[in-house]
């Protein structure tokens, strides 16, 4: 095997092929093993959302991010950091074809197969995984007595805007970047319904600075609110005692699930 076919492997073994292996995984049907992990992930979300209503149905309050919000919100992290080393691994399978692309010399037909062995046992896990995190990040959500909404709210603020990691990207860091629409949407609800609590508390000036960071998103190539870190000082102080613990329990790879919902459609799951 060499030339064009070789070369496709190699190519598609973090890209194209991750995405066909998984529609297979998931589409097709890869039968029971793989499916219940994400039919408990729906299960999880559909006792969330019977308890603390959709995301966007969040309203933050005036009074910032509290010290026992915060606390809460750093021991759901914690119940995900099992899984963030599972997901390292995971990386480790997809690497084994960059490096036969990067090693100069020509693979044999045997260190390609080996390679693309590796990735698709990554891929294996990585359905397996996807379900599992969003398990038990909804799981720990509701023994910590949080919602989507507020935990996607103290995410976004602490991770994305104050200490500036990218959003969303993806399990081996080389691409996304960006929210995508839905998390983007409700990015801005939430934006504008903390504007509306300060308003109507009388905090008109404060109200217009959310209010402001809402509008920016529309053309934001990141959808994150104040990318240049320029929070509200009352976010910041909230969250600087917490700077160190909250890094410890951030976890790049799991990032492009850290938001994500899944829904169920016949035999199909969507996560996004």
């Amino acid at each position: 095997m060499a030339g064009t076919g070789k070369k496709w492997l190699i190519g598609c073994g973090v890209g194209c092929g991750v995405t066909i292996l998984v529609n297979i995984l998931l589409f097709v049907g890869a039968g029971v093993f793989f499916s219940q992990p994400m039919n408990k992930a729906v299960s999880s979300q559909k006792k969330l959302t019977e308890a603390y209503g959709e995301p966007g149905d969040f309203i933050p309050g005036v009074e910032g991010l509290t010290p026992e919000r915060i606390e809460t919100f750093l021991a759901v992290r914690q119940a995900l950091m099992p899984s963030c080393q599972d997901f390292e691994e995971i990386v480790g399978g997809f690497e084994a074809m960059e490096e036969l692309d990067n090693g100069g010399e020509e693979p044999s037909a045997k260190e390609i197969f080996t390679g693309l062995g590796k990735v698709m046992g990554s891929v294996k896990g990585l359905v397996m995984e996807m379900g599992t995190v969003l398990e038990t990040r909804n799981e720990a959500l509701m023994a910590e007595g949080m919602g989507l909404g507020e935990y996607t709210w103290i995410y976004v603020l602490a991770y994305n805007s104050w200490l500036g990691f990218e959003p969303n990207t993806g399990i081996d860091g080389s691409d996304g970047g960006s929210f995508n629409s839905r998390e983007v949407g409700l990015i801005e609800e939430l934006l504008k319904a903390h504007a509306g609590a300060l308003a109507e508390v009388g905090r008109s000036e404060e109200a217009e600075v959310w209010r402001d960071a809402a509008k920016k998103l529309d053309w934001s190539d990141t959808g994150v609110p104040f990318e240049n870190k320029l929070l509200p000082v009352e976010i910041t102080q909230g969250l600087e005692f917490y700077r160190s613990q909250l890094e410890e329990v951030y976890c790049p790879p799991m990032s492009e699930f850290d938001l994500g919902v899944i829904k169920k459609k016949g035999m199909s799951f969507h996560s996004n």
